[in-house]
């Protein structure tokens, strides 16, 4: 499915097309006719064959910059700025030969409005996911039941749920597919009216609400409200699903078809009845729990033992029902599910005899205190080494939110070191059980050498390690030269 001339027409109405560097106007319609468009890129070293190039403007980089690398990379064509058409000159003209020259004022606002009019361009079931945690994971599973159906979807890369994100995997959707699904993330007031704007989903769902981002977003209602713009566009026929656990969700008067998960009895999808135990002859943990999805029951048991995995089994089931997947299938798609990097992730460690358990993708209150609990359930022989970093964008209360993470400690009993990493993480300190062996560090370079030390002295028996922080605390790279 080409992106074709008369597409990119009507998305960019106002701009300048023309081939190769030349300062007349020039017929495009060979071009059209001889050339595949197969997608777009922002990114001039991941050019694939027949796509176009377009340099955005960032806070350190400029893709202007990069114009004639990705040319040269195989970019079958560019997008510019219009107050940055003097780079033409300065790229030889065998480089622009036969490639074509898009000329707009506003790169992003090109992209956008690129977004727009393909999303427009389809009428199958289009799935927007959000929510203060669990976004991706709940993302994962249902793209993994999909997978087991042999599903025709197009499912979101990663956790590109930003604006731009968004707009390129929009981009990829293709009539060949029966549904598309996208995560929505936001981290300040506003941005999700822009986003559900471009993407218009027939169904949308809201994990949960929970302090994140709070520096941006505000308070929970605040966030609450925000979270709830994903369905400012829907029609009457369209489906939101909400966490029914949290009455900041279930109080709502929606003004369409909702449906509801989580564990209280109200709930159309609901777990009851959990038990998390280890595996005959094994030392791994696994949830059993009663799946209820409207009038059907049955038992089933996921990879783990973390309480988020069940939301986020629960809010994919959702999704996947109302799209007609059968309840046999959604069970073998939640049994069989791994997980998804950086999220509760065990790794071997490569030094002395531990796992490392990477869950650094990101951090709140709400999900440092459910990693803590689940980290707390693990059997362990040798040492029990918490990792913790700096919880970001908490705003005014972030003192006080880190206090917490120290109580939630207490509730721990077996954990032998703590290691601190940051400077909001020393609050954490000021609350936590006084028995536990407390090491600050300034970053990840020297929270691994603490840890590799503490494993080198307890060789025989194994031990665990949990990492946890914000992403921007870099713990992932901790965790990577522990288990290379």
């Amino acid at each position: 499915m080409s992106f074709s001339r008369y597409f990119l027409k009507v998305a960019l109405p106002t701009a300048v097309f023309k081939v190769g560097n030349s300062s007349h106007k020039i017929d495009t319609d060979n071009f059209f006719e001889n050339n595949f468009i197969s997608g777009f890129c922002i990114d001039s070293r991941k050019i694939k064959q027949g796509e176009i190039f377009l340099a955005l403007e960032g806070e350190n980089v400029d893709g202007h910059d990069f114009v004639e690398d990705a040319i040269k990379n195989g970019a079958i064509g560019i997008i510019i700025n219009q107050e940055k058409e003097w780079i033409l000159q300065k790229i030889k003209k065998d480089v622009l030969s036969g490639k074509l020259i898009i000329i707009v004022k506003n790169t992003l606002n090109a992209l956008i409005q690129l977004a727009k009019v393909w999303r427009s361009r389809f009428c199958y079931p289009v799935v927007g996911i959000t929510g203060s945690v669990g976004k991706t994971t709940t993302k994962e599973i249902v793209s993994h039941i999909f997978k087991i159906v042999n599903f025709t979807a197009y499912v979101s890369y990663k956790n590109q749920n930003s604006l731009i994100g968004l707009c390129l995997n929009i981009l990829n959707m293709r009539k060949d597919h029966k549904v598309a699904v996208f995560e929505v993330g936001i981290s300040k007031i506003g941005e999700m009216e822009v986003k559900a704007d471009i993407l218009r989903p027939t169904i949308a769902l809201i994990t949960c609400i929970a302090h994140s981002h709070t520096y941006g977003l505000g308070k929970l209602l605040d966030i609450a409200n925000q979270k709830n713009q994903i369905f400012k566009y829907f029609n009457s026929c369209d489906i939101g699903i909400i966490n029914g656990d949290q009455p900041i969700l279930s109080n709502n008067n929606y003004n369409y078809p909702t449906i509801s998960f989580g564990m209280k009895i109200k709930n159309h999808l609901r777990a009851g009845k959990i038990r998390i135990e280890y595996e005959k002859n094994g030392n791994d943990l696994h949830t059993n729990f009663m799946l209820k999805i409207y009038n059907q029951k049955i038992s089933l048991r996921l990879k783990g033992n973390h309480e988020g995995l069940i939301y986020n089994s629960l809010a994919a089931s959702s999704i996947a029902y109302l799209l007609g997947i059968s309840v046999n299938d959604i069970i073998k798609g939640l049994q069989t599910f791994s997980g998804v990097e950086s999220r509760f992730e065990k790794k071997i460690a490569s030094c002395g005899n531990g796992t490392i358990i990477n869950d650094c993708y990101n951090a709140n209150p709400k999900s440092m205190k459910a990693a803590i609990f689940a980290f707390s359930r693990i059997k362990c022989s040798g040492v029990k080494i918490a990792v913790l970093g700096d919880m970001l964008e908490l705003g005014e209360r972030e003192v006080f939110w880190h206090r917490q993470v120290g109580r939630v400690l207490r509730k721990v009993l077996d954990l032998d070191f703590l290691i601190l990493v940051g400077n909001l993480a020393k609050h954490i300190a000021k609350t936590a059980p006084m028995k536990i062996n407390i090491i600050f560090v300034s970053d990840w370079i020297d929270a691994e050498k603490v840890v590799r030390d503490i494993l080198k002295k307890y060789p025989k028996n194994h031990s665990f390690v949990l990492a946890k922080s914000s992403k921007a605390m870099n713990l992932n790279k901790m965790v990577e030269q522990l288990s290379n």
